[in-house]
């Protein structure tokens, strides 16, 4: 088996986004569509992003010629190829890079007839889920949402969006856990803060909560301030979502920026280089809770890397089901999100909404 074209296709649906305290943005979206001499293609999403255009451009220009006439099985050789050339000299793109990763294992599950989780080595079929919500609510509304969760997915846990103040973050914390004392909340700050102090202001109000951690309090780059709130902060500090490859979260893990490391099989290169990730966050005594969000595809590849790993409670995007744009979407019952069991990533995107958002790239030049 070779692979003989690669394709990519731009979806944008009639509305914009915002997550969290980062700017508003358009939800488009990009598919890559890997197809073999066999008839078997792969398909993966590449990660939200600023410009579905300059992506669509890499992978067309640049990533396709690593990829033809290649063997599809051969993905770290591909990886390889892919990260020491084109994130050395032609400025790499993380989201495409990983975004080839998972269609060619896309494409290696559907010619074994296997899901993906099985082939990377499965623990499991189920995991707890917690409802990550999308927006920065105000209380009240935070409240409604923490509710509306609770009885339709039956979520014991979930997590807000912050970053809005010192004050402000309070008061919503407050309202949603005077509301459920019971429930496990999580908060993240999208990197909302810039000085450690008032990232330690916050921490010391979601212990004050009693909330399970506090994620991405400061720019992602900033390792050193990553490291010196972590080590005065007493409430767990994650992060991770926004960085690549192994060389990278060996920094952040040496540098003792986070107690849970949350790389992106989307973003971060890939099922094998999470492996590895993984693998280094153990021996450093650090757990691994990868990051989700995005639509169904991107759900998809994550729950793969989870259902065989040792993380044992999976982000999972509160929003409505459409908006996973597949056939069947992906859905939390009592809690809990089951393996997806369909070869591949088993997964199959909505035809009538993929033509009727997708943008022809005749009108974009």
């Amino acid at each position: 088996m070779i692979i003989t074209d690669v394709k990519t296709h731009v979806i944008q649906p009639d509305f914009k986004i915002k997550i969290g305290s980062m700017p508003r943005f358009k939800a488009s979206g990009l598919y890559i569509q890997i197809i073999t001499d066999e008839g078997i293609d792969g398909w993966a999403l590449s990660h939200w992003n600023l410009s579905n255009m300059a992506q669509k451009q890499f992978i067309d220009e640049a990533l396709k010629k690593f990829l033809i006439n290649r063997d599809p099985f051969l993905t770290d050789d591909i990886y390889n190829d892919i990260y020491h050339m084109s994130n050395r000299i032609m400025f790499g793109i993380p989201q495409s890079t990983s975004a080839v990763q998972v269609a060619l294992w896309d494409i290696i599950g559907k010619i074994t007839k296997q899901p993906i989780y099985k082939l990377l080595g499965a623990r499991k079929q189920k995991v707890r889920a917690y409802a990550s919500l999308f927006k920065v609510y105000k209380p009240k509304a935070a409240v409604g949402a923490v509710q509306s969760a609770v009885q339709t997915g039956g979520f014991t846990a979930v997590k807000l969006r912050i970053g809005q103040g010192i004050k402000k973050d309070e008061m919503l914390i407050k309202a949603v856990r005077d509301t459920f004392p019971d429930i496990e909340i999580m908060v993240d700050v999208n990197s909302g803060y810039t000085s450690v102090s008032d990232a330690l202001k916050v921490a010391r109000i979601c212990d004050k909560y009693d909330l399970t951690w506090l994620e991405e309090p400061l720019p992602s780059d900033n390792l050193n301030g990553l490291a010196r709130l972590r080590e005065k902060s007493p409430i767990e500090i994650a992060g991770g979502e926004n960085d690549m490859g192994i060389f990278r979260f060996e920094d952040i893990l040496t540098r003792g920026c986070y107690d849970i490391i949350q790389p992106d099989v989307t973003r971060s290169g890939g099922f094998i280089e999470l492996k590895k990730i993984d693998a280094m966050s153990e021996v450093k005594g650090v757990r691994c809770i990868p990051h989700i969000f995005g639509y169904g595809h991107t759900i998809a590849a994550n729950l793969h890397f989870i259902m065989a790993s040792r993380c044992e409670i999976c982000e999972f995007p509160y929003y409505p089901e459409q908006f996973q744009f597949l056939e069947e979407p992906i859905k939390v019952e009592k809690g809990f999100v089951s393996a997806l069991e369909k070869p591949g990533l088993g997964v199959e995107i909505n035809k009538q909404m993929f033509e009727e958002n997708k943008i022809a790239w005749t009108l974009l030049t």
